[in-house]
C-alpha cells in the first residue's frame, strides 16, 4: 500500500494544516463574510459531532456498570424515572432502565463540556488579555460554536423526523417548533451581530452569560445527581450546590441579561440598526419572559420547597420512630425529584401546542402535552441507545 495515501501521510497532514489555517483566518479576520462565518459553523456542527462521539466512546467503558454510577441510577429510577416510564407506558425492567441510563451519562457530560468551552472562548475578551483583535476572534469563536452545536442538534432532529419509521412520534411538531424557538437567539442573530458587533463588550459578556450559565446547571444537575441525600455530607452539598445554581441563573437570566440588553437596545438605537431593535428586541424580550416564568421563577418556588422540607428532615431528633423518618425521607426525595425536573421545556410545550397546533374537540385518548415532552425525549434517548454499537447487548 502506498504510505502516501494513508491517513496520517504528510500530504493530508499538510492539507489538514492549510484547512485550519484557512478557518483560523476567517475567525481572526474582522471583515470575514456571511458565507465565510457560516463556514465556521459548519466546522463547528462538524468539529462537536465527532467530538461528542469520541468522548462518549472514552468514557463509557469507564463508567458503565460502576458502582457509584450504578447507586446514583438507581436512586433516580426510584425517585422518579420509574413513574415517568409507567405514565409513558415504555415496557422497561428495573435493570434495563438502569443500564439505558448509564449509557446515556456520557452524552449529558459532553453537552456541559460544550457550553464550558463556548463560555471559555469569550474569557480573553472579559478579562483583557493578549491583542484586542485576538480577543474579539476567540470571542465569536463562542458564538460560532454555539450555532454549530445547534445547528447539528437541529440536524439530528431532522434526519429522526425524516428516516425513522416513528419519527414524528420521536419529535412531534410541538417539541420541534420549541427547539427552534430556544436555538433561536443565537441561530438567527448570531452571525449578524458577529458581522457588525464583533467587537462589542457587550456580545462577549451576553455570551459569556448564557453559555457559563448553562454549563454550571448541567454540570450541578449532573454532579448532584451521584450525591445520597441520606447523608448529612450529600444533603449539604445538594443544598449549597443547587443554591449557587439558582444565584447565578438569577444574575445571567435576570440582572445581568437586562442591563447587557438594554446596552444592545441603546446601540442599535443610536446606530439606526432598526432590523437589529425590531428582530433582536423581539426576540430578547421574549427570551426574558421564558426565562423568567419557565426557569428563573419554578426553580426559585421550587428550591424554597426542598430547603423547608430538608430543615423539616434535618431536625428530626435522633430517637425518633422509623416510620416517621421513613416518611421524612420520601417527603425529601420527592421535592428532590421536583427541584431537578427539567419541565421548563414542557411549560412551553404546552403553550406552543395550544398556539400552533390545531387541538381535535376530545382530548381523552390523547397524551398530555408535558407527557409527549418527556416521551419524545425519553424515546429520542432509547433510540440512540438502541442504535448504539459501543453497548454491549449483555448489558441489556
Amino acid at each position: 500500500m502506498n504510505s502516501t495515501n494513508t491517513p496520517f501521510s504528510p500530504i493530508y497532514v499538510h492539507s489538514l494544516g492549510e484547512t485550519g489555517s484557512y478557518l483560523l483566518g476567517i475567525v481572526l479576520n474582522p471583515h470575514s463574510s456571511a458565507s465565510e462565518l457560516s463556514l465556521i459553523v459548519l466546522a463547528f456542527a462538524v468539529f462537536w459531532f465527532v467530538t461528542f462521539y469520541i468522548i462518549k466512546s472514552l468514557i463509557r467503558p469507564f463508567v458503565h456498570n460502576k458502582p457509584w454510577l450504578r447507586a446514583a441510577v438507581e436512586r433516580d429510577y426510584e425517585r422518579s424515572a420509574k413513574k415517568v416510564f409507567q405514565d409513558l407506558q415504555i415496557n422497561m425492567t428495573k435493570e434495563e432502565a438502569i443500564a439505558w441510563s448509564m449509557n446515556d451519562w456520557p452524552r449529558m457530560q459532553c453537552v456541559y463540556l460544550q457550553h464550558l468551552a463556548g463560555s471559555l472562548f469569550c474569557f480573553p475578551s472579559l478579562l483583557g488579555i493578549g491583542d484586542p483583535s485576538i480577543q474579539c476572534g476567540l470571542a465569536m469563536c463562542g458564538i460560532l460554536s454555539e450555532i454549530g452545536w445547534e445547528m447539528q442538534d437541529l440536524a439530528e432532529m431532522i434526519f429522526v423526523r425524516t428516516f425513522f419509521k416513528d419519527g414524528k412520534h420521536i419529535w412531534p411538531n410541538s417539541i420541534l417548533i420549541v427547539m427552534l424557538m430556544h436555538h433561536s437567539l443565537s441561530s438567527v442573530l448570531g452571525v449578524p451581530m458577529v458581522l457588525y458587533y464583533r467587537t462589542s463588550k457587550t456580545l462577549h459578556w451576553l455570551t459569556f452569560d448564557l453559555q457559563v450559565a448553562g454549563a454550571i446547571a448541567l454540570m450541578v444537575g449532573e454532579y448532584t445527581k451521584l450525591l445520597d441525600i441520606s447523608k448529612p455530607s450529600g444533603l449539604r452539598q445538594f443544598k449549597w450546590l443547587n443554591g449557587l445554581a439558582l444565584v447565578i441563573m438569577v444574575w445571567t437570566r435576570v440582572i445581568d441579561w437586562s442591563y447587557l440588553c438594554t446596552n444592545l437596545f441603546i446601540t442599535w438605537n443610536n446606530d439606526q440598526a432598526y432590523g437589529f431593535l425590531c428582530v433582536g428586541g423581539a426576540m430578547s424580550v421574549f427570551f426574558s419572559l421564558f426565562s423568567y416564568f419557565a426557569c428563573v421563577k419554578p426553580y426559585y418556588k421550587k428550591f424554597l420547597k426542598f430547603l423547608y422540607v430538608s430543615a423539616e428532615y434535618e431536625s428530626l431528633p435522633a430517637d425518633v420512630k422509623p416510620e416517621v423518618r421513613r416518611a421524612s425521607v420520601i417527603k425529601l426525595d420527592e421535592a428532590v425529584a421536583e427541584l431537578v425536573a427539567d419541565d421548563e421545556m414542557e411549560r412551553l410545550a404546552e403553550i406552543v401546542e395550544s398556539t400552533f397546533v390545531q387541538r381535535r374537540p376530545s382530548r381523552r385518548q390523547s397524551v398530555p402535552v408535558q407527557s409527549r415532552k418527556r416521551q419524545s425525549l425519553v424515546m429520542h434517548r432509547m433510540h440512540s441507545y438502541q442504535h448504539s454499537s459501543l453497548v454491549d447487548k449483555k448489558d441489556l
